[in-house]
Order: C-alpha cells, then structure tokens, then sequence
C-alpha cells in the first residue's frame, strides 16, 4: 500500500492509518522547500542552506543519516550517498531500477505507514535526518515521534524535503514539479555532491523539456486524477498534481484542496480523462471496471480514456518525470512519448 503525502496529512495520527488501510511540476515553477545559499569553496565545511525558512548550517559532511520518506531516500540513493544511510523508515513501493540495487539491505525502522519513535530513532545515532512536513507527519510528538527541537538538541541536522508544513501540499508554489529537483541541489551541497546533483537534475530538466515541448499548442483537457475509494472516493489535486497536469496540457477538475469527494461531484465532473493513481496491492483493472460501473456518462468513461499513473511517479521523487510523461501520454492520444527509466 501506497499512502500519498496528502492523505497522510488530511488525518492525523492512527486514524490517518486505519483510514488508509481501509481505503487502501511546469519548468516555470517556483522552487519549494529550500534554496540553496551556500558560502563554501569546493569541498569546504561548513555549507549553509535555507530550508523551510530557516538557515541550516552543516560543520562536517554528514555520516549518519536517517530518511524518513522513501523518495527522499531515493534522492541520497541517486547521488551515491548510499554508505551514508544508516536507516530508513520503511518502503511504501519497489524502489526504481536506477537505485534498486543500491537499496537492497537498507536498516528498516518503522513502517510504510508509521514513522520510527523517538527511542528508535535517537538509537541510531544521526547527525543527518531528512523528512516531509517539519510541523508533523514524522516529527509529530503527540504520535511518540522525535520533533526537530528535539533532533537538533542531539546535534543533528534536520532537513525538510519538498513540503515543510502540513498545507504546503496544496499549493503548486510550494510543492511542484521543481520540489525534487530543489531537494537533490541541497543534497549535493551538504554532501559535498553538487557535481552529481546537476548531472541528476539537468537529466531531470531534459525530460521534462520533452514533455513541454511535445504538448505546447494543444488543446487543454479537463483531466481527473482518481486514488481509490467507492464513496466518497479520492482524488488527488492540489501542489504537484495540479503542475503534473498542468505541465502535460491538462486542468484538474477538482479544487486544490479536495481529496475526498462524493460520487454525484465525480459524476458531475465532466472530466474527459480520468487518471487512476495505484498503489501496491492495488489493482489498476478493478479500479477502472468500478469507474465504467459508476460512472458511465463521464466523457472519459464513454471514451475509453482512463489510463494508470501509479502515485509512486507523482511524488516529489526521481520517478517524477515518470509520471508526467504518462499523463501527457494519457491526456493526448497519439502522443506516444517514450517513458524515462527513474
């Protein structure tokens, strides 16, 4: 099971959890979590960026580190920062093929839907914590978690990658296409790995360009992006899914702030292609046979046009131009774009 960043912050604590296991970016964006400042010559301590408005200064390159989101982990696994990472919290889907094998033997500490508590956490040691939503999520004390107070009185480091607080995931201006690519330029700088930083971000940028190039001039089409549930059912809108959509020549239907909607607002929404955000465990041709099932008069379903972009690549991680590409493949037939490989 996959859980989105925003269903995650739409509930709190373990009801968040038992509702999940119940139900199961434009190239003109602004940047989001951070930017970076830093001060050094090549290879100089310490490196100083702003992050979730504050300045984070690192003395020494960080040999400890712990993730707490999985596409963060996949950033550090890309820039070859593997023997750094002394633990992270527990995989919600296969890790792509490009750092898969990287992956393999990684320290598991909570779960892919539960962060590590604070013993566990401060058990390991780090001097580098990365995470999302520094206002909650994994740092959410009611929850038994380490805050970042907390963290950085241990003298570690605590990073907020792509979104710092818990509504920052409906605005394209704070979590969009470019979020990744911002995490990955700090890590490169706190790291000391800036040259393959740029080399990951620039193929990121390329991809992209792919994308934007192929759509310009076309037709906007109202598009949905469908997550599960049989009533209300989930979408996903909002932050970068709207800039995914956007990006590829679409308009999400739904207001940036939905996520739950009832199935008589899905049917009145007139979206003429439906994608359907899978998950693992979650079967793509059970969720579009429920789509034909319940909503028959929707332009998309009466067109054949509902096509699977799993929310794995549409999260703020290196498979993101993964998922744009299918959308754009998805909302213009005849496209035909090559898929990157993540």
């Amino acid at each position: 099971m996959r859980p989105t960043v925003r269903r995650l912050i739409t509930g709190t604590g373990a009801a968040a959890a038992l509702l999940l296991l119940a139900t199961a970016c434009a190239g003109t964006s602004a940047p989001t979590a951070s930017t970076s400042s830093s001060g050094k010559a090549s290879s100089g301590y310490p490196v100083t960026v702003e992050n979730c408005g504050r300045k984070v200064t690192v003395a020494a390159e960080p040999k400890r580190v712990v993730s707490l989101w999985q596409s963060n982990t996949e950033a550090l696994l890309a820039l070859g920062l593997r023997d750094r990472v002394v633990a992270v919290q527990g995989a919600y889907a296969p890790y792509p093929d490009s750092v898969a094998k990287q992956a393999k033997g990684l320290k598991e500490i909570g779960s892919s839907m539960g962060f590590p508590s604070k013993e566990v956490l401060l058990s390991e040691r780090p001097d580098f914590v990365t995470g999302q939503v520094l206002d909650g999520f994994a740092f959410d004390t009611k929850q038994g978690y380490a805050s970042v107070e907390q963290l950085e009185q241990t003298g570690a480091t605590v990073y907020g990658a792509n979104l710092c607080k818990s509504t920052d995931s409906q605005s394209t201006k704070t979590w969009n296409i470019n979020s990744v690519k911002t995490t990955l330029r700090d890590y490169g700088t706190i790291f000391d790995a800036s040259k393959k930083a740029d080399e990951v971000i620039g193929r990121l940028d390329a991809q992209e360009q792919k994308v934007v190039d192929a759509v310009k001039g076309k037709k906007t089409v109202k598009t949905a992006y469908f997550n599960g549930g049989t009533g209300p059912v989930i979408v996903l809108a909002g932050g970068i899914y709207d800039d995914l959509i956007s990006t590829a020549g679409g308009k999400n239907v739904f207001a940036k702030d939905s996520v739950y909607v009832s199935k008589e607002a899905f049917a009145a929404s007139d979206a003429d292609v439906i994608l359907v955000g899978t998950f693992p465990g979650q079967d793509f041709a059970t969720q579009k046979a429920f789509l034909e099932k319940n909503f028959p008069d929707l332009p998309a379903v009466k067109a054949g046009r509902i096509s699977e972009v799993p929310t794995q690549e549409t999260d703020s991680s290196i498979s993101v131009m993964v998922g744009l590409t299918k959308i754009a493949n998805a909302i213009h037939p005849g496209l035909d774009l090559p898929v990157p490989t993540s």
